[in-house]
């Protein structure tokens, strides 16, 4: 029994190291170069039919040429119909009226002079920022701004966080029309 598994030891590990080394060696041969490299590749390329095929009646494009000058045009029925479709996207996005956005929570507390005392320094040093006060009992939140992006949010967020050390920018839903009148 001893020298069966042996026997099957060996075997198997004469597999492993089989299939381990290389099938061919590489030959070294140096006139492979790009340039000489040469493939036959008509067998796999598509064939065409060397006469075209003119398109149906009913899907035949009325062309204009301009006299002379040899320029064709297309008929406007194209333009027109991606003028409607650009309406309607137009009139879609009209009615949107929030985004996910950014704001500026100036102060969180409980004392009302002190989220006053917020609110003057936010009016005062960046007027063109909407504050928002809310009173959740007995705390009170004063948020600052619409922005669209954190980019823009952080650039007035430096300077409030140089007075106010507990502001933090929090991610919300924002008023498109607001944001767009503070640019």
């Amino acid at each position: 029994m001893k020298i069966f598994s042996k026997v099957v030891l060996c075997v198997c590990l004469s597999i492993v190291v089989g299939a381990c080394s290389r099938s061919t060696t590489p030959s070294k041969n140096t006139n492979l170069g790009i340039g000489n490299y040469e493939e036959d590749l008509s067998d796999v390329r598509v064939k065409y039919d060397p006469k075209p095929v003119a398109p149906a009646p009913s899907e035949r494009v009325p062309v204009k040429e301009k006299s002379g000058s040899g320029i064709v045009q297309l008929p406007q029925q194209v333009n027109s119909q991606v003028d409607i479709a650009l309406d309607s996207i137009a009139v879609r996005n009209k009615n949107v009226r929030y985004s996910s956005g950014y704001r500026i929570q100036v102060y969180v507390g409980n004392d009302r002079r002190e989220v006053d005392e917020a609110k003057v320094f936010i009016y005062q040093n960046f007027p063109e920022l909407n504050t928002y006060l809310t009173f959740s009992q007995p705390t009170y939140k004063l948020k600052a701004g619409d922005f669209t992006s954190r980019l823009d949010a952080e650039r007035y967020y430096s300077f409030i966080k140089q007075r106010y050390s507990m502001a933090m920018m929090v991610p919300e839903r924002i008023d498109i029309k607001k944001s767009m009148q503070t640019k």
